[in-house]
């Protein structure tokens, strides 16, 4: 077989190989979790063997003692972090309008006419239930169904909005009243006297689909809010500059809305794959722990495999890989431990909302060189400018500035000169392309993961260049 036959095999089977691992993403994360769990946790279990412990015993003594910490941190914040998290994703992704659709059967030989309809409402700030497209009088032909869509937009997502909406038809004494209602919790949702949705009702010779409708949760959510934060306080003194063609306050609209899409959308499902309590209790303990008892034994036997003129190169360099991908993964876990821990607890001093989830964030995009402390920054102030409204915004972001400007210098100043293993020295551009891609394929996931795995692909690739390098010189 030729030279450049071999190079486009070999470059067919790596494409192949990707794509495979591609296709089947979700089903390696809770092996790539296991796998770190693992490197963490090596060190302990390696030192309780050596003195003399089996090491199965070791395994499971260690686990015990991770998974009961863990058990307790869950305790402790787990309930008031799972809330806030599905609470703020629900403000950036929940819908501000929600749909539904009234049926009107005529049932009779005659042609019916549904005149204009009356709203009583009880929003004070504005109406909050429309008609999708009006044309009154509604004319509904025998034996014909005629739909109409209503749409839910409120001012606020915060408050139960309730309104009846009166529909005269001819032939009628009086009007057929259709209860609405939005933002309901459960208390308000009880005090509708027909508590039976949906329930089919006969008016003469029309049959209505509905009496009463919920339209669920809906609202503006922080995009929108940032927007017209934007648009009232920070628009007016960009105008001159960006020209009256350019709203700033539309753009962040439309892109920040498609950005959120792309980044949390796909992620949603994702995570909520991953977290199920059959891969948390089940597959990553159980992989985890096999990597750890049978860990020497496989790599004992692919070193085994290797010609006796490399055994000794392919065992130095597995000693070294194993060796600097292992204080690379616990370096970055301490490190991003710390960002975390800083930034909850500076958040929560300057009363941000949500700080719990928004100071993880902040630790997790701490693995992003460069563009990491920009991701945890702009998702506070985002946050922050959102909940906190025109009044007192620019105080709010100054405190978030000084609270990241302190996380930051700490980072930089005791914890990386510390954790030597932190940094592997990628390219701006390098750090940028693999976000990008990682974004693209698993969301804010895939940022998050795309920085740390490329730095153990780098990690991996210059120590066995420098072994090969070595026993060539030898």
């Amino acid at each position: 077989m030729g030279k450049q036959v071999k190079i486009v095999l070999a470059i067919v089977a790596v494409a192949l190989a990707l794509f495979f691992v591609y296709a089947i993403r979700e089903s390696l994360i809770p092996f790539l979790l296991a796998f770190v769990l693992a490197y963490i946790l090596a060190p302990l279990v390696n030192r309780m063997e050596g003195r003399g412990l089996n090491r199965t015993l070791s395994i499971i003594i260690v686990f015990v003692c991770a998974f009961s910490g863990l058990g307790l941190v869950s305790y402790w914040v787990g309930d008031k972090l799972v809330d806030q998290m599905i609470d703020l994703s629900g403000q950036f992704l929940d819908p501000e309008t929600r749909q539904k659709e009234l049926t009107i059967v005529n049932g009779s030989q005659d042609t019916v006419k549904v005149k204009s309809g009356v709203w009583v409402r009880r929003d004070p700030q504005r109406p909050s239930f429309s008609w999708g497209k009006p044309d009154w009088p509604l004319e509904v032909a025998p034996e014909d169904t005629l739909a109409i869509n209503l749409r839910f937009t409120p001012a606020k997502k915060d408050s139960a909005v309730e309104g009846n909406l009166n529909l005269y038809v001819d032939g009628l004494a009086r009007p057929y009243r259709l209860r609405v209602g939005g933002n309901l919790t459960d208390s308000t949702r009880t005090n509708w006297r027909d508590k039976k949705w949906m329930r089919i009702r006969n008016e003469g010779a029309l049959v209505f689909s509905a009496r009463a409708i919920d339209f669920g949760e809906a609202g503006p959510n922080i995009i929108t809010l940032l927007s017209e934060y934007v648009k009232e306080e920070i628009q007016p003194w960009l105008q001159p500059v960006l020209g009256e063609d350019f709203e700033l306050s539309v753009w962040i609209k439309e892109t920040g809305g498609e950005a959120i899409q792309t980044l949390l959308g796909g992620t949603k499902d994702l995570i909520g794959g991953i977290i199920s309590g059959l891969t948390f209790l089940v597959i990553v303990p159980f992989v985890a722990f096999f990597f750890l008892k049978e860990g020497h034994r496989i790599t004992r036997g692919l070193i085994e495999l290797v010609p006796n003129a490399y055994f000794e190169l392919c065992l130095n360099l597995q000693h070294q890989i194993n060796a600097q991908i292992g204080g690379y993964i616990r370096g970055q876990i301490l490190a991003t431990s710390v960002v975390a821990t800083l930034a909850v607890t500076g958040l929560s001093i300057i009363d941000v909302k949500y700080a719990l989830p928004l100071g993880i964030v902040a630790g997790l995009a701490n693995m992003i060189p460069f563009l990491g402390p920009l991701i945890g920054f702009f998702s506070a102030t985002i946050v922050a400018l959102a909940t906190v409204g025109t009044e007192g915004g620019g105080i709010m972001v100054l405190h978030v500035g000084i609270v990241f400007l302190v996380v930051q210098l700490t980072d930089n100043i005791l914890i990386q000169p510390t954790v030597v293993a932190k940094s592997v020295d990628l390219h701006p551009l390098v750090v940028l392309l693999v976000v990008m891609i990682g974004s693209q394929l698993v969301g804010i996931i895939g940022m998050l993961i795309a920085v740390p795995l490329t730095g153990i692909i780098k990690v991996s690739s210059q120590t066995i260049y420098q072994g090969v390098k070595s026993y060539r010189v030898q």
